[in-house]
């Protein structure tokens, strides 16, 4: 069984095309009041015993991060304040994404929601998702006879 990404989105033909044309169109690429929504990156990788999931989240607290699950959805959240800087200043380059962040993922029937725990350090945030004793797998020898 796989955790399933609830928002993802199709890639498009015309997301190259539009920012082609802002490009164009627009001669400050990078403006100074860049806040739009993001998505860190996410790993998932799984063992006989729990899934683990492992999100880039730079530059936040555990504090601005929110991990809640209900119904088999983990939702993570939160938010990375854009820091103003005096207006006299003019970015060359401004790659860095702000604002709020959401990723939700459909967990498998055998993800144990009362024993996920998680752990945010140096800008990683990994959560430990334990399968229920039942479906872990355990190896057994079978005789051939």
């Amino acid at each position: 069984m796989k955790l399933i990404n609830l928002n993802s989105r199709p890639i498009s033909i015309f997301d190259d095309m539009n920012r082609v044309m802002n490009t164009v169109f627009n001669n400050n690429i990078y403006k100074q009041d860049i806040k739009e929504n993001w998505m860190p990156a996410v790993d998932v990788n799984e063992d006989s015993t729990s899934f683990t999931l492992t999100a880039d989240i730079p530059g936040l607290n555990k504090s601005d991060i929110d991990i809640s699950v209900e119904d088999n959805i983990l939702r993570i959240s939160g938010d990375r304040e854009y820091i103003k800087t005096e207006k006299d200043i003019e970015y060359h380059y401004h790659e860095r994404n702000h604002g709020k962040f959401f990723r939700s993922f459909k967990l498998p029937l055998t993800v144990d929601e009362k024993k996920i725990s998680a752990v945010f350090k140096n800008g990683v945030l990994t959560i430990i998702l334990p399968k229920t004793k039942e479906t872990q797998t355990s190896l057994r020898s079978i005789e051939v006879k």
